[in-house]
Parts: structure tokens; C-alpha cells; sequence
């Protein structure tokens, strides 16, 4: 938990340091998000058994958002991760839940709209906080990793400071358990869609 917060702080202080330099426009977002996830150690694991195949999953996020330029943005947030599948007849039950804390850098075409595209990318640092669990007993899943990802987005100015964000891209983050005697991975990799709503402050 202490090296998660260190990574989120990092990424704060990365942000703050261009809006020291220049009159920036600083905000927020919170998102809703659709995953695909790649899974293949996991699934491999549950063949044979009543427990499904982890393929997807929703969750949400937030983001610290900084527009350096009316076309270049930088954004600092955090994404939990859902991934679970339970027989509900044994009560046995896989879980392999973790956090992304995301750094990316985006930029937008030059529209005359208030509607804006553009592409992006980044970094994540990635930490698993799961567990298997069964009536003999339970295991935690540990490990972190760093993975990345890009993005097409698109915002849409409802008024001034607020605004619809949506984007879609891939993700690539193969974490590795700890203490794994086999060197089996959570593999996130794979499809990832958001939609959300974006504050600004106002801008002198």
C-alpha cells in the first residue's frame, strides 16, 4: 500500500511542475470503464472446475487532468481493477483484483468545435491484491508490474469547466504473482473503453 501511494504521489508531483511554469488549466475526471482482460494463467487454472473463465470487467476511476497547451494533455489517475469468478454451489471463489495507477500524455487535433480528438498513450504501475479461497483454506495473490497503454479520446465542452470524456484503446500489463511456482501471471492485457465527466478550474 506505502509503494502505491508513493507511485500516486510521483505522479501528482510530475503534474504540478509544468502548472508552476505556465498559466495551465487544471481539473478532474471521474469514469466509468468496460475491460477486456487476456487472462491466460488464470483461465488455464479454473479448467476443470465450476469456476467461469475471467475474460471482462467494469469499474471506474479517477483522474488528476492538466491541459499544458489548448492541444496537449497530461493526466495522473487510478483505476481499480475487478476480476472475480465463484462457484456459488462450493462457495470456492478466484479473485484477482488489483489497482493501476496511470500516467498519460494525450494530444488533441486542432478543432474550431467544442468537441476535441486526439490520441494518447502512457505508463501504469500495476499492483494485485487478490485471493483464491476455498473450504480448506485461502491464498493471497500478490505481485506489481509496470504495463502501458494508448487511447483514441474524444471531450466534449458542455460548458465552461465541464465536459464528456470517452476513449478506447488497449492495455498491456502482464503482472507477475509473487512466489509463483509455476511463473504465472495476471494478464490485464486487452480491450479498454471509458466514458466519464471532466471539471475545470477557471483559468485567469
Amino acid at each position: 500500500m506505502r509503494r502505491s501511494m508513493m507511485v500516486v504521489t510521483l505522479l501528482f508531483a510530475l503534474l504540478a511542475l509544468p502548472a508552476l511554469a505556465s498559466a495551465a488549466t487544471f481539473g478532474a475526471e471521474v469514469f466509468g470503464a468496460f475491460n477486456s482482460y487476456k487472462m491466460t494463467d488464470v483461465n488455464d487454472a479454473v479448467q476443470g472446475t465450476n469456476l467461469d473463465q475471467i475474460n471482462h470487467g467494469f469499474t471506474g476511476g479517477l483522474d488528476a487532468r492538466l491541459w499544458a497547451t489548448p492541444n496537449w494533455m497530461f493526466s495522473a489517475g487510478w483505476e481499480p481493477l475487478f476480476a472475480e469468478t465463484k462457484d456459488d454451489a462450493t462457495g470456492d471463489k478466484l479473485n484477482v483484483d488489483g489497482n493501476s495507477f496511470q500516467l498519460n500524455g494525450a494530444y488533441y487535433f486542432p478543432m474550431s468545435e467544442k468537441a476535441k480528438y486526439g490520441v494518447g498513450g502512457g505508463v501504469g504501475f500495476y499492483s494485485l491484491n487478490g485471493k483464491v479461497s476455498s473450504t480448506s483454506g485461502s491464498t493471497d495473490i500478490k505481485g506489481s508490474g509496470v504495463g502501458g497503454q494508448f487511447l483514441g479520446l474524444a471531450e466534449w465542452t458542455v460548458s465552461p469547466g465541464f465536459a464528456i470524456t470517452a476513449g478506447a484503446g488497449y492495455r498491456a500489463a502482464n503482472i507477475d504473482i509473487d512466489n509463483s511456482s509455476t511463473n504465472a501471471t495476471v494478464d490485464y492485457s486487452g480491450f479498454m473503453g471509458r466514458a466519464g465527466l471532466a471539471f475545470y478550474l477557471p483559468t485567469h
